[in-house]
């Protein structure tokens, strides 16, 4: 059986961002602006060795894994929840 057919397309929503979205992209922006700007080297000591890095990996991969590490917890969480 057909649908009936007025002309008129009727449209989906799409992907529309949350505000908990929204805020994450905003501090990862802003992260990644005072990474960007601090671009000077520094001697970073390990147990064993010394290396000479840029400050922004310094800034910018440890922030890098915690927001990753928070999608990811976000993730496993709502999944349990779903369960």
């Amino acid at each position: 059986m057909q649908e009936p057919h007025d002309g008129a397309k009727r449209v989906e929503p799409g992907w529309r961002p949350t505000s908990r979205e929204v805020l994450a992209i905003g501090i990862l922006v802003l992260i990644l602006v005072f990474a960007l700007v601090n671009l000077e080297d520094t001697q970073i000591d390990f147990v064993f060795d010394q290396v000479t890095i840029p400050v922004f990996f310094v800034i910018a991969m440890p922030s890098l894994v915690g927001f990753i590490a928070g999608a990811l917890f976000q993730h496993y969480r709502a999944k349990r929840n779903r369960d």
